[in-house]
């Protein structure tokens, strides 16, 4: 059910909370059937969560907040009030699709569904095994315990035992020694393959306009955590209902769509006249489904200008104080003035996937939270190649997987095969402080703690010298600053100590 949003004032809601239940008169007609309501003090978040028993018209009668002095129209009865914290206007779900709440409006709220873990269950026969194999001197984990079952009651005991080694061998063959260098060898793992990869683009289903950076400029980008990528593009997945009726994907992709003025009219600038003449092109505006009265609008949002449809495909626009200079501003602004669509969309296409069995749309331009919004819209599979998009609506985790499947990816189509765990470890690098950083020096190579080794990346002096003021100690951890010093580094046999005891005599 719908719930009642809608602006206040900290002075009415402390009159709220002091007086509930009470009666609340306010400035607007509600026309729905209304249980629940939310108020916000600065139009953007939420803060007051509010039950509601009935509403009915103002009438002046006896104790009841209002809302203003004047233009009451309706009272409602507050039964209770709650502080909710701060909760963002892109957790409701608008009938009108907006930045801000304007006086009031009607969402629904969405209710994520928290559900505990599942405990990791071992079964006796996986119990059976795993001690099994301690007898017999092999430390065999519980996830492969249930793929031995079978065999154990298949193989013979020799050859079951032989199994048993194999496994052993093969676990302990992949660990990493105590203080191994798991970082060099990740940049090495990564670094060479990188050597091998193309400088080149490629160009998406057959589409010339739309085209995803791929190779190695991509992966610097990743690297670099890059605030808006060379080519952010989505792959949109649908829901049930629209992925295989290809008449709502069309529709949809033109709602996808950012429509300007400028991409279904010609605009004629008439200095002599000071005016303008926006003519409505019949083939581009049928492929975006758009009619003069969208255009007209879209015009209204414009200040400082008259206009005057003249008929089905001209309008003429006149500035409301003339000049040479606002005429040219006026003409650049109307030429980008959205007329539907998502901002930053610049292309959609469909293809239909096979293996899915429905159509997927792919986009030029990137717009992951209204994306999610829109109704037909997969919101648990659609996508985005934007990193930081993705941390700034979904969150860090979010982020650390985009890391590692775009790294991934933009290895794999190269062909160049890197373990996952070395793109695991740069993913983690990257976000484990709760942030998306870069692993250049205005990230992780410029925030180390040691003073040494942030010297000697770059602009030695300036390091130096900021630490000499702040007076920061180094506490020699790392493997650059105890080089620097010429002491051995702390990884392998240099991580321990050895202390000789002598025999007491």
């Amino acid at each position: 059910m719908n719930a009642l949003l809608w602006k206040d004032v900290n002075r009415n809601v402390e009159e709220i909370k002091g007086k509930a239940p009470c009666f609340y008169g306010v400035d607007f007609i509600i026309s729905q059937e209304i249980k629940t309501a939310y108020i916000t003090l600065d139009k953007k978040n939420f803060e007051y969560e509010v039950e509601i028993d009935s509403v009915k018209d103002y009438q002046k009668t006896g104790d009841v907040v209002l809302k203003k002095k004047t233009g009451i129209k309706t009272v409602i009865h507050i039964t209770s009030i709650k502080n909710i914290g701060k909760v963002p206007l892109s957790d409701f779900n608008l009938l009108e699709r907006a930045d801000e709440v304007p006086s009031f409006a009607y969402g629904e709220r969405f209710v994520v569904d928290y559900k505990e873990k599942e405990e990791f269950s071992i079964s006796p026969e996986q119990n059976e095994i795993v001690n099994d194999a301690k007898t017999r001197g092999y430390d065999i984990p519980y996830v492969l315990a249930d793929k031995l079952i079978k065999y154990k009651m298949d193989l013979s005991e020799d050859n079951y035992e032989k199994l048993l080694k194999r496994v052993d061998f093969e676990l302990k063959k992949r660990e990493i020694d105590p203080y191994e260098a798991v970082g060099i060898i990740a940049a090495q793992s990564i670094g060479e393959p990188g050597t091998q990869m193309t400088m080149r683009t490629f160009h998406f289903a057959g589409v010339v306009e739309m085209n995803v950076t791929l190779g190695l400029p991509r992966l610097i980008e990743i690297v670099d955590a890059r605030r808006i990528p060379s080519t952010p593009s989505m792959t949109v997945y649908l829901t049930e209902s629209y992925r295989t009726n290809e008449d709502k994907v069309k529709e949809l992709i033109k709602n996808l769509e950012n429509t300007t003025i400028i991409d279904v009219s010609d605009i004629t600038t008439d200095v002599g006249d000071m005016s303008l003449t926006i003519k409505l092109d019949k083939f581009k505006s049928k492929d975006r489904l758009v009619n003069i009265s969208d255009i007209v609008a879209a015009l209204e949002k414009i200040k400082g200008i008259i206009f005057n449809q003249i008929d089905d495909e001209n309008i003429l626009v006149k500035l409301q104080q003339e000049s040479f200079k606002k005429l040219y501003q006026v003409q650049e602004q109307v030429k980008t003035t959205p007329i539907k669509g998502i901002p930053k969309i610049k292309r959609a296409i469909a293809r239909f996937d096979g293996k899915e069995e429905a159509w997927i749309i792919y986009t030029q331009g990137s717009n992951l939270k209204d994306v999610l919004n829109i109704e037909g819209v997969d919101s648990t599979r659609t996508y985005t190649n934007d990193i930081i998009e993705v941390e700034n609506v979904l969150g860090i985790e979010a982020a650390r997987n985009a890391i590692y499947r775009e790294a991934e990816s933009t290895l794999s189509e190269q062909g160049l095969d890197v373990d996952k765990r070395h793109l695991m470890l740069v993913a983690d690098m990257m976000t484990f402080s709760g942030a998306v950083r870069a692993v250049g020096r205005q990230g992780i190579s410029g925030r180390k703690s040691s003073v040494l080794a942030r010297a000697a990346f770059e602009i030695t002096s300036k390091h130096l010298l900021k630490a000499g003021l702040l007076g920061e100690i180094d506490p020699l951890a790392g493997v650059a600053e105890n080089i620097i010093v010429g002491q051995p580094i702390t990884l392998g046999t240099g991580a321990i100590d050895l202390v000789y005891k002598g025999k007491n005599k």
